[in-house]
């Protein structure tokens, strides 16, 4: 039953993508902070094993390739079937839909990247990245599709920099934004900057609280594996 119904919502996203991709976008001006955050994220579809799970993910650009940054615990093991969304900002009826690989995974410090097959180029945004976060106090945007609403974004504050958690030797940053289920993997960005500090990996619905991997995190890890031309330095 599970692997039905994980087939007839493939194909829905499927159809009702490319029905939707040529639609007419939403005139604008000049985008904001906020908007230009919103332009450079995805909603994940994970299916593995007949489980469905459903993340968010954050578009960047290598030498003019397209890699998503996600969370690992949103596509598991990396051998499933993976799609990607993204809906216009302006118009939540533009879809755009892609399949996508797994190229790179962390499962310990919970960062995943996924690059999308076919013609990446109709996919919107790619945001920059700053290792070094700003200062307790500081406003920060977090974005993505908490339980499936895409184009959301909500705003808070950096409340811890150096936070230590039990599930990983590196100190995560805290941050007061709302969040819940659909917004593993988004990002978590400078709200004056636009630019990324690092992606969403765990959450406290009690106090309003996420747990964000810092981007330094993910750079090391690559380092030690190899894989660093994977992201953007």
């Amino acid at each position: 039953m599970r692997n039905s119904m994980f087939g007839f919502l493939v194909a829905a996203i499927l159809i009702f993508g490319d029905t939707y991709s040529n639609s007419p976008s939403a005139t604008h001006g000049e985008k904001n902070t906020a908007e230009m955050v919103l332009e450079s994220s995805v909603e994940i579809y994970a299916c593995e094993n007949g489980k469905l799970a459903i993340g968010s993910g954050v578009v960047y650009k290598v030498d003019e390739e397209v890699f998503i940054l996600t969370a690992a615990h949103v596509i598991g093991d990396g051998k499933g079937l993976y799609i990607i969304t993204q809906s216009d900002p302006y118009d939540d009826l533009v879809v755009e839909t892609w399949m996508a690989n797994v190229v790179a995974q962390d499962s310990i410090s919970d960062w995943a990247i996924l690059q999308p097959v076919g013609d990446f180029r109709r996919i919107k945004g790619g945001v920059s990245f700053v290792s070094l976060p700003p200062r307790v106090g500081d406003g920060v945007y977090a974005a993505g599709s908490p339980t499936g609403e895409e184009n959301t974004i909500s705003e808070g504050i950096i409340a811890n920099r150096n936070r230590t958690v039990p599930w990983n030797k590196d100190k995560h940053i805290v941050v007061t934004c709302n969040g819940t289920y659909g917004l593993s993997g988004g990002g978590v960005f400078d709200i004056h900057t636009g630019k990324c500090i690092g992606i969403v990996v765990r959450l406290n619905a009690l106090s309003d609280m996420l747990y964000v991997v810092p981007v330094q995190t993910i750079i090391n890890d690559l380092k030690e594996s190899g894989q660093l031309s994977l992201f953007p330095t």
